[in-house]
C-alpha cells in the first residue's frame, strides 16, 4: 500500500468540469419531446390516446432518472472542486504550522480546543484525501470511508436539517456505477467496516483514511471543509480560532451503535478467526432502531432492510409492505439510508405506470427482486438481508450465501427519534424538490393552517374516487374532526381515539388484500393491479394526517410528515386526481308568454263544406263498335 497519495487540485477541477458536461448532456437527452407529444393527439386523433399516456409516463419517467443522474454528476463536480480547495488549504496550514513552531518545543496548537466535524480550514495531517473513500455518491450521502478509529463518514456530505430548504435537500438520487462510485444507500465504512473496539473489517471495505480527514460539505449546507455552505445550528460549534487543528473523527450514533453491536455479537463465542458478518449486524441495528421508535403497533405491518455491497461500499435500503415503502412519522434514518421506491418507475416495464412491488406481503421480498432488478445496473449484490415479519423459506434456499435473520425485534442501542446531523427525516429522504419548497414557503404562523388544508384537501380527493366499505366509519369520524377543526372548534380526545380505533381496524382488513408470492421464484414477480388495497392505504394517510392535527400545537416537523403523507397519495403513479368541480349558473325562472284569449271552434253551421263524390263502375258495359278501315 502506498505511503501517501500526490493529489494534484488542478486534475480534481479538470475532473470537475467533466462530470458537469456530462450533466449538461444528459439533462439535454432527458428532455421530453414537448412539441411532438403536443401535436400527437391532433396528428392520430383520439383512437391513439393510450398510445399518448404511455408515451408520457416513459418520457416523464426518462426525465426524471435523467435529471437524478445529472444531479449526481453535478455533485460529484462539486465535490471535486471542493476536495481541491480543501488540499490547498491544508497544504497552506501545513506551511503556516511550521512556521508558527517557536522552536521551544512549544505547540500552539495544543491550547486549543478542537474544531469539531464542520472546523473550517483544517485538511489531513499526512498528505491523504480530504474525502476518505471513493469518489462521488448520490447527493445527501457520503462517500464510503472511516478513520481507523470508526470514524464517521468521510465523504461529501454535511449534516440535513428537517427544516431545510433547498430544492434538493436531502433527495436522494440514483448511483453513476462505475470503479469509483458507491452505490445508492452507500453507508460509512465506520458502520459497515468496523467501529472503536470491533472485532474485524469486512475485506471488501473500502479505503481507510487518515485519521483527521475532513469531510467535504454538500452544497447547501453541512458542515464540511472549506467552501461548505450554510449549516444547520443543530450540527456543532465551530472553533473561531486562526489556529484551527485537524478536527477530531466524529463518530455518528449510527457507526458507533452498529460498532456496539458488533462487539456483542462477538463476545459469546470467543473463537479466534471467527468473523461477525458486518453488514448482517448493520443490517439488524438499524431495523431494531426503527422498530424501536415506530409508535405503529398495526396489524400485518412489518418492516425490512436489505444491504447490497458493491465495488464502491455497501448500500442500505428500508421499506416497509404498506403502500409504497411507507415509513412513520418523527423518525430520523441515517442519511445513507435509501428506498427502492425512488426508481421503481425506472426499474419497471415500459407498460407499467410505476409500484411494481405493492400489494406484496413480504417486505424482504420487495428488497430481494429490487436487488435483482438494480444490482446488475450498479454492481451490486444482495449481502444481508433482516426483516421484522418471518423470512419466506423459498428466499433463504435462493439465497443461501446472503446472511438473513427473520423476526427482528426493536433495540434500543440506536435512537432514531432524535435528530442528529448525520440523519434525515422520511421527507428528506423520499420528498421530491416541490415538496421540499412547499415546506420552505410555509411561515411559522401558517403552520398549522397548511396541515389543516393538506388534510382536508387529501380526504376530498381521496373520497372522490370511493370509498371501501372498510373504511367508511374512519371517513365518517375524519369528517366530523375536519368539520370541527375548521369551524376553530375543539375536538374532543374521545373522537380522536375513535379515529385511531378505527384506523387500526382498517390496517388490519387490508392483511386479507395483499399478495403471498411465495411460491413464485424470485426475479418473475408480476403483481397485478390492486385499486382496493390502494384505496384502503389511501384512507389509511388521511388518517394519519388527521391524527398529526391531534396535537395543540403543530411544528414544522408536523407540517414535514404531513407533506409526506400527503405525496404519498397525490404523487402515486396511478393517482387520479379528482376532476375540478364545475360550478353552474343559477337558476333563472322563464315566464312563458300569455296565451290568446281567441280559441278554435268548428265552423259555423252555414259554412261551406267539400262534398262527399263516390266514383262507382258504370253498371253497362261500353257499346261495340264496327270495324271500319
Amino acid at each position: 500500500m502506498p505511503e501517501k497519495f500526490n493529489i494534484d487540485p488542478d486534475w480534481l477541477r479538470q475532473k470537475a468540469l467533466e462530470h458537469e458536461g456530462i450533466a449538461a448532456d444528459t439533462r439535454k437527452w432527458a428532455a421530453p419531446p414537448s412539441e411532438w407529444l403536443n401535436s400527437f393527439p391532433d396528428t392520430y386523433g383520439k383512437i391513439a390516446h393510450p398510445v399518448h399516456q404511455a408515451l408520457l409516463r416513459y418520457y416523464t419517467a426518462r426525465e426524471r432518472a435523467g435529471n437524478a443522474l445529472a444531479d449526481e454528476h453535478q455533485y460529484t463536480a462539486d465535490s471535486l472542486r471542493e476536495a481541491a480547495l480543501a488540499y490547498e488549504r491544508a497544504d497552506g496550514d501545513g506551511v503556516r504550522d511550521i512556521r508558527m513552531w517557536d522552536g521551544g518545543g512549544h505547540d500552539p496548537n495544543q491550547q486549543l480546543v478542537p474544531t469539531g466535524p464542520g472546523g473550517p480550514g483544517a485538511g489531513p495531517t499526512d498528505g491523504g484525501p480530504a474525502g476518505g473513500g471513493p469518489a462521488g455518491g448520490p447527493p445527501g450521502r457520503p462517500s464510503v470511508g472511516s478513520g481507523p478509529n470508526g470514524a464517521a463518514p468521510s465523504g461529501p456530505s454535511g449534516p440535513q436539517d428537517p427544516t431545510a430548504t433547498g430544492p434538493d435537500a436531502g433527495r436522494q438520487t440514483p448511483l453513476v456505477t462505475g470503479p469509483n462510485t458507491g452505490g445508492p444507500g452507500a453507508v460509512p465504512a465506520a458502520a459497515s467496516a468496523g467501529g472503536p473496539g470491533t472485532t474485524g473489517m469486512d475485506s471488501t471495505s473500502s479505503v481507510v483514511p487518515p485519521a483527521g480527514s475532513i469531510p467535504p460539505g454538500g452544497p447547501g449546507g453541512g458542515p464540511g471543509g472549506p467552501g461548505a455552505g450554510p449549516f444547520d445550528d443543530r450540527s456543532g460549534a465551530q472553533s473561531g480560532s486562526r489556529f484551527d487543528v485537524p478536527p477530531v473523527p466524529f463518530v455518528s450514533p449510527f457507526a458507533a451503535a452498529v460498532a456496539k453491536a458488533k462487539d456483542e455479537a462477538a463476545e459469546p463465542a470467543y473463537v479466534v478467526g471467527d468473523q461477525v458478518d458486518d453488514d448482517l449486524v448493520l443490517a439488524k441495528t438499524l431495523l431494531g432502531g426503527l422498530l424501536a421508535a415506530t409508535d405503529s403497533s398495526a396489524v400485518g405491518l412489518h418492516w425490512a432492510v436489505a444491504v447490497l455491497r458493491g465495488p464502491g461500499g455497501a448500500g442500505v435500503f428500508v421499506t416497509s409492505n404498506e403502500g409504497r415503502g411507507w415509513l412513520p412519522p418523527s423518525v430520523f434514518l441515517p442519511r445513507e439510508v435509501s428506498t427502492p421506491w425512488l426508481w421503481d418507475e425506472v426499474l419497471s416495464e415500459a407498460d407499467e405506470a410505476g409500484s411494481p412491488w405493492e400489494g406484496v406481503s413480504d417486505p424482504a421480498r420487495i428488497l430481494v427482486e429490487f436487488g435483482l432488478a438494480w444490482g446488475p445496473k450498479a454492481a451490486a449484490q444482495l449481502s444481508a438481508l433482516v426483516s421484522s415479519g418471518p423470512l419466506d423459506p423459498g428466499l433463504r434456499a435462493r439465497f443461501s450465501d446472503v446472511p438473513m435473520e427473520g423476526l427482528v425485534g426493536p433495540s434500543h442501542d440506536l435512537d432514531l427519534r432524535a435528530f442528529t446531523p448525520d440523519t434525515a427525516d422520511r421527507l428528506g429522504l423520499t420528498g421530491s424538490a416541490a415538496a421540499l419548497n412547499d415546506v420552505a414557503s410555509v411561515p411559522d404562523n401558517r403552520v398549522h393552517a397548511r396541515c389543516v388544508e393538506l388534510a382536508v384537501d387529501a380526504h376530498s380527493q381521496v373520497g372522490a374516487g370511493g370509498t371501501p366499505p372498510e373504511a367508511a366509519g374512519a371517513r365518517g369520524l375524519r369528517q366530523r374532526i375536519l368539520t370541527a377543526l375548521q369551524a376553530g372548534r375543539p375536538v374532543p380526545e374521545a373522537l380522536w381515539q375513535e379515529l385511531r380505533d378505527a384506523d387500526d381496524l382498517l390496517a388490519a382488513a387490508m392483511m386479507s388484500r395483499r399478495v403471498d408470492v411465495g411460491r413464485v421464484d424470485p426475479g418473475q414477480l408480476r403483481v397485478d393491479d390492486n385499486p382496493a388495497l390502494r384505496a384502503m392505504v389511501f384512507e389509511r394517510r388521511c388518517n394519519e394526517l388527521a391524527l398529526l392535527l391531534a396535537d395543540e400545537e403543530q411544528t414544522r416537523q408536523h407540517l414535514r410528515d404531513a407533506v409526506y403523507a400527503h405525496e404519498q397519495i397525490v404523487e402515486h403513479p396511478q393517482f387520479v386526481a379528482a376532476p375540478a368541480a364545475v360550478s353552474a349558473g343559477e337558476p333563472q325562472r322563464v315566464d312563458r308568454p300569455a296565451a290568446s284569449s281567441a280559441q278554435v271552434t268548428a265552423p259555423p253551421s252555414g259554412a261551406v263544406s267539400a262534398p262527399a263524390v263516390s266514383v262507382t263502375p258504370p253498371a253497362t258495359p261500353p257499346p261495340a263498335t264496327d270495324n271500319r278501315s
